[in-house]
């Protein structure tokens, strides 16, 4: 009987041993991750990034996402080709305008649920539908390339109207742009969703006018070059559920999503701030990923209407030639960024101060 207990003891000892070698050993690092972007981007272009930064989620992926800032897009977009940057948020545009000068890149989450760029008369506008911009100004960033007019031309061209019957006027980005429409320098607005919903929040009356084509053809989000996407797959499968989770965040209280985007911004808010961002967000749910909650495969960049979009370009000579679209979309973290228990994230977001 003592041998027994001798042995029985034993084991136990070494039971522990081992559970306390396991207690003792370091947690598994966190993963690190470089997201750089333009810092000439209106705000709400890194929406996602911080909120998922100050909510914690990217810490509950057990990730260190470092932000830095660009003078400009195409240093933006040389910095992630070239690997010294790992994600960098784009419209799927400078992807295919700069492939044939070496960018090599490829978008692996949206950031929306909808084409980003929309068509903003003043409410009281005599404008009321597209066909009635004919003979109009429309006011864009810039008046060339596929980043330029395009996505605006494109809405047109859909209703009948062509390039030649109205004009683009370079106006800027943000209140510059606002002040054109306002003063009347243009009748219209030619600018991605997220650079209008601070006015739109703000009390502006405005009129969204969407691309009948392309309107829910999300065509920004994320982006990493092919070695990136080698290298580090389990990272950027995390990184896009953490984003996934941030959407939602949005979606099931803004209010929670606000402080913990200003949080993550670093600078001293108020409760003012809080509200101020939380109508922002509220203002820009239904053109964001979780615009269904319900939808098992948010922020999917979907091949079949990019592909269509890149016809729709070379058709109309903004590109040389077609890219297979295999080349700057994949759709290899999806799955991953889908793959957790949303009736608890949801318990948890709504109950989130």
């Amino acid at each position: 009987m003592g041998g027994f207990v001798r042995h029985r003891i034993r084991d136990l000892a070494l039971v522990a041993a081992a559970l306390l070698a396991l207690t003792a050993r370091p947690a598994l690092a966190d993963d690190a991750l470089t997201f750089t972007l333009a810092k000439n981007l209106p705000p709400l272009m890194n929406t996602l990034n911080l909120v998922a930064e100050g909510a914690g989620l990217y810490r509950e992926e057990r990730l260190r996402v470092t932000t830095r800032f660009t003078d400009q897009s195409i240093q933006t977009l040389g910095s992630c080709t070239s690997g010294q940057s790992d994600i960098c948020p784009e419209p799927i545009e400078p992807l295919l305008e700069h492939y044939d000068d070496g960018v090599r890149l490829k978008m692996f989450l949206t950031s929306t649920d909808s084409f980003h760029v929309v068509i903003a008369v003043p409410a009281d506008s005599p404008v009321k539908t597209l066909a009635d911009l004919k003979g109009k100004s429309i006011g864009v960033h810039v008046s060339t390339g596929a980043s330029g007019v395009f996505p605006t031309q494109s809405a047109l061209a859909a209703v009948g109207v062509k390039p030649g019957e109205t004009t683009m006027v370079t106006v800027g980005m943000n209140q510059q742009a606002m002040d054109a429409l306002a003063s009347g320098k243009v009748a219209a607005l030619g600018l991605p969703t997220y650079e209008l919903v601070p006015f739109i929040a703000a009390g502006a009356k405005l009129r969204l006018l969407r691309n009948p084509t392309l309107g829910r053809v999300a065509n920004i989000g994320y982006a990493a070059a092919p070695s990136v996407i080698a290298a580090k797959p389990d990272a950027l499968g995390r990184f896009s559920r953490a984003i996934v989770k941030a959407s939602l965040l949005i979606r099931y209280n803004p209010t929670a999503a606000a402080r913990a985007f200003l949080t993550a911004k670093g600078e001293p808010f108020t409760e003012a701030d809080v509200g101020r961002i939380a109508a922002d967000f509220t203002a820009w749910q239904d053109d964001l990923p979780a615009s269904d909650p319900a939808n098992p495969r948010i922020g999917e960049v979907k091949p079949r209407e990019i592909r269509r979009y890149i016809r729709l370009l070379v058709d109309a000579g903004v590109m040389k030639r077609s890219i297979p679209v295999s080349e700057v979309v994949t759709g290899q973290f999806v799955a991953v960024a889908n793959d957790f228990d949303r009736g608890a994230f949801e318990a948890w977001a709504k109950a989130m101060r």
